[in-house]
């Protein structure tokens, strides 16, 4: 997890499948055709206009995860998991970008996970991962700013460097908000649903991170409740908005200072010693 920025256990909860996938029917069949949940080609339960379905849908998926989550983490806790859904069609392709910043990363580590609950592979959008990124990119990533492997222009130096990650059903994939990860179009006939949570060292607060206009290298520090994003009314509009919940703790200066002429260099060094094979065997680092 330390070298790659990410790893596969597989099996994670395959005993579990049965209970997910009740869950996601549930949703589904709980859903007019007219909710937000089906405009987005990547859409998922943080899109439901409900806020009632929408909490008890985060709420079963929760705690049928939790348990296995402690089985194999210490000192963590779960901030939240619901349904993240591909749509099908080449719009629901997601870019190689990192995820914002949730925590001081100087001090403590955040994770997502994914749990498909179908087999995954490119045909379907499974996740792509450039292993080793989060060692090179940002630590404070705005809910506001564009992605910087977009704004670097880094695509033809990271491209060769990507990696598709096929699972199976009920494998899990564990990686930190920092990695570089994406995914291709679904171009299959079928939705492809997934499990998608967040965990974070039990001691963390959560906080959220936006660049100030008049001073682009101080980022605003806001200091927010576990479930911030999950209670957002209009989650498309709301995520890049500066909070309406919690308190604004400091401003922070950006410490990140490498050109892009460094970034390039640091990948091309990736390449030619890329983190070990060891990242692929089951709950290895975790």
């Amino acid at each position: 997890m330390e070298q790659a920025g990410f790893v596969v256990v597989p099996g994670f909860a395959g005993k579990l499948l049965p209970r997910l996938r009740s869950a996601y029917q549930e949703m589904l069949s709980a859903l007019p055709a007219s909710d937000p949940y089906f405009e987005s080609p990547m859409t998922g339960t943080n899109w439901i206009a409900s806020s009632v379905l929408r909490l008890r849908i985060l709420t079963e998926v929760g705690q049928i995860i939790a348990p296995e989550l402690g089985s194999i983490l210490e000192d963590h806790r779960l901030v939240g998991a619901g349904f993240r859904v591909k749509q099908v069609g080449p719009e629901s392709a997601l870019p190689l970008h990192q995820d914002p910043t949730t925590v001081d990363e100087d001090r403590h580590w955040t994770m997502q996970f994914i749990i498909p609950l179908v087999d995954t592979s490119g045909d379907n959008g499974a996740l792509r991962v450039v292993p080793g990124s989060h060692k090179i990119m940002p630590k404070l990533r705005s809910l506001d700013l564009e992605d910087r492997a977009e704004t670097y222009g880094l695509h033809e130096v990271i491209d060769p460097l990507v990696e598709t990650i096929p699972m199976q059903a009920g494998d899990a994939i564990f990686y930190f908000q920092s990695l570089l990860h994406g995914s291709g179009p679904n171009v299959t006939a079928d939705a492809r649903p997934v499990v998608l949570g967040g965990l974070m060292a039990h001691e963390a607060a959560m906080r959220v991170y936006f660049r100030k206009p008049e001073q682009p290298r101080v980022f605003e520090c806001y200091e927010v409740p576990d479930d911030y994003f999950n209670r957002m009314e209009d989650f498309e509009r709301e995520h890049k908005l500066r909070p309406k919940v919690g308190r604004r703790v400091a401003d922070v200066a950006d410490s990140f200072d490498l050109s892009r002429d460094d970034i390039i260099a640091a990948f091309r060094a990736l390449a030619r010693n890329p983190p070990g094979e060891q990242r692929h065997q089951a709950g290895t680092g975790t």
